[in-house]
């Protein structure tokens, strides 16, 4: 998805175990055990991320996570704030999104975005698009 050399809109995030589970062990079933007690602890906030959102509650949530985007970028000016930016996981030029949280923003450019299957993936979603749906939505609403 990239067009003249510029950064890709979305990209999907793998996890570092996942390489690692499959690789590193004869009996990969025994590291899972750990991945899914933590999946278990995190079962609610599976749920509360799949639900789906009303216009407000996007609206706050676009908001702040460009808000910390924004961080992020002026953070990456020095050595210190991109170590501080790698060790959060912030990314200067993109928003980490779950799959839902993806589909309602793309939503609401009006980009159809049915054939995410999986929906425990995590995806990266360019900051310019997002301002762009948080300053439509942002206008849908406060018209209302």
């Amino acid at each position: 998805m990239r067009v003249d050399g510029a950064l890709p809109v979305i990209r999907e995030v793998r996890p570092w175990y996942s390489r690692w589970i499959g690789t590193r062990s004869v009996h990969p079933e025994r590291h899972m055990r750990f991945i899914d007690f933590a999946s278990t602890l995190s079962a609610f906030d599976a749920r509360m991320t799949l639900a789906p959102r009303v216009q407000q509650e996007l609206v706050a949530f676009l908001d702040v996570r460009l808000k910390i985007a924004k961080r992020a970028r002026t953070r990456a000016s020095s050595v210190v704030g991109r170590l501080g930016n790698a060790l959060s996981g912030e990314h200067p030029d993109y928003l980490r999104l779950t799959a839902s949280e993806l589909q309602d923003v793309l939503h609401l450019l009006g980009v159809e975005a049915d054939d995410i299957v999986d929906q425990h993936t995590l995806f990266d979603l360019r900051v310019d698009v997002a301002e762009e749906a948080f300053l439509k939505i942002r206008d849908h609403t406060s018209a209302k």
